[in-house]
Parts: C-alpha cells; structure tokens; sequence
C-alpha cells in the first residue's frame, strides 16, 4: 500500500472520515489475504517439493544400495576370475613344463630309435624265425592235443565198461544177498516158532510135575521127599 493511499481525509468535526478508514482496512486485509495465500501456496510448493525430494532421496539410496550390491558382486566375480586366472597360470607353467619334458623324451627316442633300428632289423628277422617256430609247436601242440583227446576217449570207453561189469557185479551180488537176507529170515522165524512150541510144552510139562507132586504129597501124608543132590561129578552111589 503506497503513502498515498494511506493519507486520510478529516472530517468536518475532527478525526477521519469513516470510509476512508473502512477502505484502508479492506484494502490492508486484502494484502493481508494475498500474502497469506502467497505464502501458503509457496509452503504447499516447497512441502511438495521437499516430498519429491524425499522420494527422489529414497530412489537414490536404493539405486546406492542396489550399486553397492552390485560392486560387491562384481568384486567377488573379479576375485574368482583373478583365482581361475592364477590356477590357468599355474597350468600353463605345468603344462610348459610338460610340454619340454615331453620335447626332451621325444628327442630321446629318436636317438634310441635312430640305434636301434640295426637292432630292429635283427629282431624282425628273429621274429619271422619265431614266427615260423611258433606255427610249427602249435601244429604239434595240436596234433598232441589230438591224440590226447583220442587217448581219453578210450581210457573213458574202459572205464565205462569197468563201471558196468562192475554194477553188474553188485547187481548179483545185492540179488544174492537178499536173497540169503529171506532165507536167514525165514529159518529165522521157524525158530521162533519152535521156540515158542517148545516153551509151550515145557510149560505143560511144569503143569504135569506140579500135578504128580501134588499127588504124591498127599499119598505120603503131606510129606515131600527131598530132593536128592547132584555133585559136579554126577549122582553118589
């Protein structure tokens, strides 16, 4: 509100008009309302955008963090790789090691081969020899083995025959002793059965001397006679 607009008019009995002042205070709420509008739109801006800072604060922390995870991880790729690194170094210097090892023994059997090959023509020499003895022991191994096949066929034809004179032979001799087996049985059961007549008339017999010894002790009066005794020798006269 400019000077101007703040002079007021007097009135005709002292003071102010009235107007004057009422139009001073609509206009001084006026700025007052604007302002204050002002100022709440720039609070709105500023806490919208500190929201939007805080998001993007939010957004930038877990972009760090997801940046963190990922720098650890590619810090352990770059140590696993440096290990197979070191362990394909170490291979290649094995291998290096090998492959002059294998250059040096290589250069050592040319030699060995360059004399021995007198010693190799001798041998070949030597091996068409023997190869020649070898075919001729095996025909004879063969031939040996021919014979001694026909040999066992009849030593095994012999034994066969063997074999069946001998169940022959058993064959009989079972036959005969089963045979002897019935007939001991059966003479054996005729004794039995003499036996046991006999034993039936000896019993019959003790029934007899029990009767005439009964007879006679009634004849004497009760009295039995002693028997008479026998001395090893026989009866005394």
């Amino acid at each position: 509100m400019s000077d101007a607009q703040l002079q007021f008019r007097t009135a005709t009995f002292g003071g102010f008009q009235k107007q004057d002042v009422l139009n001073y205070i609509e206009a001084a709420n006026q700025e007052h309302k604007e302002k204050l509008e002002n100022l709440q739109r720039e609070r709105d801006e500023a806490v919208q955008a500190l929201s939007g800072l805080k998001d993007e604060a939010a957004a930038a922390k877990e972009e760090a963090q997801a940046g963190l995870q990922e720098q650890n991880r590619l810090n352990e790729e770059v140590a696993k790789l440096r290990e197979e690194l070191e362990q394909v170094r170490a291979e290649l210097v094995q291998k290096d090691e090998a492959l002059d090892t294998a250059r040096r023994e290589l250069e050592e059997t040319k030699e060995k081969l360059s004399r021995a090959e007198p010693a190799a023509a001798a041998y070949e020499k030597i091996k068409d020899r023997t190869a020649g003895m070898e075919l001729e022991a095996h025909c004879r191994a063969q031939a040996v083995q021919a014979e001694a096949e026909e040999r066992v066929k009849k030593v095994r034809l012999e034994v066969e025959q063997w074999l069946s004179k001998v169940q022959a032979g058993y064959d009989r001799l079972r036959t005969d002793m089963d045979a002897s087996v019935a007939h001991a049985c059966g003479e054996l059961d005729r004794v039995r059965t003499t036996l046991g007549h006999i034993s039936e008339e000896l019993g019959n017999q003790d029934g007899r001397l029990e009767q005439l010894a009964q007879a006679c002790s009634e004849a004497l009066g009760g009295r039995v006679p002693a028997p008479v005794p026998l001395s090893e020798d026989g009866p005394e006269h």
